[in-house]
């Protein structure tokens, strides 16, 4: 048995040994492979370009002149004028209800109206003839007034008119709903601008001023904006400030109501040079990336400064013209041979 055991031990020896031996062979076959032919890595020829950092944000957008048509009246819808998409007018009618509401006395409004419009156009022409004294044209007159108020009251509360010129983006009924007063009937909005507020913490409110550009991005389309205004005070109830932001929509490529991504650009550096998170390497305090100088790696220590996402902005170390290394960069060591695979987009085009 002790002879069994011996053996199996001399056996496992044997084949770690060989293991390591394959594994030393293979390490130096490839530190062969690259001492001849050069390490393969792929670079990037760095050119200056714009670097920018933003405030992320989600939120809706809304048209920036939006309203809603609401019920005056306990009533059932009798007719609906338009569809949603089409754009209306304002003062056009949108919905309308039946005329023979008890409520409503349309009929009687409208004769009463239609009486004191005749009263006062035949006063008003005794009155410039002379025919009639100021106080019976004032009195007519105020009669009239007051009749024409009336029946445009009762007119509107039938037919309810669209408060603004825009789109009709919402219906909220179907002819035969029965609705009740300051129910919402239907949103009108003007979507050629789109505006939304977003909350931002009290540490990074001092971040953002008036005009600085911003961009909403929904469903791969990206809309150009600004922020129109920053409360100076912070909301009790959020516990945080209020931020206005107005984008153009002229091509109404983004509906009303939808959430989008909203970035507010914080900081804008011209001419920087930019790098990637994984171009760099650390030692110890020490950050630094590798170039290719006539087929040799060379080392360059850098610093960087404002940082977004995983790109960072570098104050010194690089320059234009200088070829990056992208790909491969743990493998490389100061002066070691390179083989160069690919060279890559001279701008780095940023993708978080």
């Amino acid at each position: 048995m002790k002879n069994m055991m011996s053996i199996l031990v001399i056996l496992m020896i044997i084949m770690v040994s060989s293991c390591q031996k394959e594994d030393q062979t293979a390490l130096k076959n490839m530190e062969e492979i690259y001492r001849e032919q050069g390490i393969p890595v792929k670079t990037r020829t760095i050119e200056e370009q714009d670097f920018s950092t933003y405030l992320t944000f989600t939120s809706s957008l809304k048209g920036l002149k939006e309203s809603t048509g609401s019920s005056s009246v306990s009533d059932t819808v009798e007719e609906i004028l338009v569809n949603v998409g089409d754009f209306v007018e304002k003062d056009q009618a949108v919905i309308r209800f039946p005329k023979d509401n008890p409520a409503l006395s349309y009929y009687q409004a409208k004769a009463a109206y239609e009486s004191a419009d005749k009263g006062f156009r035949r006063i008003k022409s005794l009155y410039e003839s002379n025919g009639v004294s100021r106080q019976t044209y004032d009195d007519t007159k105020t009669q009239y007034d007051v009749q024409k108020a009336n029946w445009k009251t009762v007119n509107d509360m039938v037919e309810v008119k669209a408060p603004i010129s825009g789109y009709i983006t919402r219906l909220n009924v179907v002819t035969s709903d029965n609705v009740h007063p300051g129910d919402g009937l239907f949103t009108v909005s003007n979507y050629d601008e789109l505006t939304t507020i977003v909350w931002v913490a009290d540490h990074e409110i001092r971040q953002i001023q008036k005009d600085q550009r911003a961009t909403a991005q929904w469903e791969g389309i990206d809309l150009s904006g600004v922020v129109s205004q920053v409360d100076l005070s912070m909301d009790a109830k959020r516990k945080a400030f209020a931020v206005h932001v107005n984008f153009s929509n002229a091509e109404h490529a983004v509906p009303s109501g939808v959430t989008a991504d909203i970035n507010i650009e914080t900081e804008l550096v011209e001419n920087a040079i930019v790098v990637h998170r994984n171009e760099i390497l650390k030692n110890q305090n020490e950050w630094y990336v590798f170039v290719n100088k006539d087929g040799h790696a060379e080392k360059q220590i850098i610093q960087t400064g404002k940082q977004q996402g995983m790109y960072y902005h570098v104050l010194t170390g690089l320059q234009s013209d200088d070829k990056l290394i992208t790909h491969g960069v743990s493998l490389v060591k100061d002066q070691a041979p390179l083989f160069i695979v690919e060279e890559a987009s001279a701008v780095l085009v940023k993708k978080d």
